[in-house]
């Protein structure tokens, strides 16, 4: 099986257009990552990056999780600490009302309808970016109320105005330009832009949340574990289920979307065949 993947990935590269886009898809995602490391300027983000590496309860919380899925932008005070989040956000929020709103719906049916309708998810998420980057600018602010335990500041700008200002802009650019990445990667990459966006910023912590999973069980020294291995057991026994669950549904779901198809096509096939009878 291992082989056959291998010969899969070097066939790739031996077909020239796509090489070209798995190169270029890659060079996007090493700029995704540079995103989420480079500091926003004014704020100390290794001081935060520090608290969460010694603080495991946080890294496991909310917080930790959001970090998580920007990358571990958000603890290390990045650029794309808003993540691409706000943009799935607006997306959602766009394809909901295309479904209430008349006038969207009739947009959407209309030619170039679906490209204006993308554009006004763009516009969405500027809003959404910004009120965000509101919030997040004052809990760097203020992070004892964010991050409980942290008794550091972070701002090093004695302008507080500046600072709030700067800041809500570079956030909302971050994630402007990670959108501007997964669309280009869409395009003219390997397709599916945004959720590799997402998957790149989630893998590129996978050590250290291995780690962390790993000293849960076995933090080694005359530290007591926080769980037994039997939870453990029961984690991967709970991970099994819901694998095998999303498969069964999901092969179940392509089957009956087939079973539906073929239905229809002899229903079309029975019809014309009734009518060429009927002419005769």
């Amino acid at each position: 099986m291992f082989k056959s993947i291998a010969d899969t990935f070097s066939n790739c590269f031996k077909i020239p257009e796509l090489k070209s886009r798995i190169l270029f898809t890659l060079m996007l995602l090493a700029v995704c990552r540079v995103v989420a490391w480079v500091p926003v300027p004014g704020l100390d983000g290794a001081a935060l990056k520090e608290w969460f590496d010694h603080n495991q309860s946080a890294a496991g919380g909310v917080v930790g999780l959001y970090s998580m899925f920007t990358g571990g932008a958000l603890k290390k005070c990045a650029v794309g600490a808003l993540g691409i989040m706000p943009y799935i956000t607006a997306t959602i929020i766009i394809q909901l009302l295309t479904t209430v709103v008349g006038s969207l719906q009739k947009l959407a049916r209309e030619e170039g309808g679906r490209a204006q309708i993308v554009k006004y998810g763009r516009y969405l998420t500027v809003l959404l970016c910004l009120g965000q980057g509101i919030f997040m600018t004052l809990g760097w602010e203020h992070p004892a109320t964010v991050f409980p335990g942290f008794e550091q500041n972070l701002v090093m700008i004695e302008n507080p105005w500046w600072y709030r200002i700067q800041t809500v802009i570079i956030l909302t650019t971050g994630t402007l330009l990670l959108m501007w990445l997964g669309e280009q990667i869409t395009e003219r990459g390997i397709g599916n832009g945004i959720s590799l966006v997402i998957t790149i910023g989630i893998v590129a912590d996978l050590p250290m949340a291995a780690q962390g999973f790993f000293e849960m069980f076995w933090p080694g020294g005359d530290v007591e574990a926080r769980y037994n291995p039997f939870v453990l057991v029961f984690l991967v026994i709970l991970l099994v289920i819901v694998v095998g669950g999303v498969v069964a549904v999901t092969h179940r779901n392509a089957r009956f979307r087939f079973n539906t198809r073929s239905a229809r096509l002899a229903a079309r096939f029975s019809r014309g065949a009734a009518r060429s009878c009927h002419c005769a």
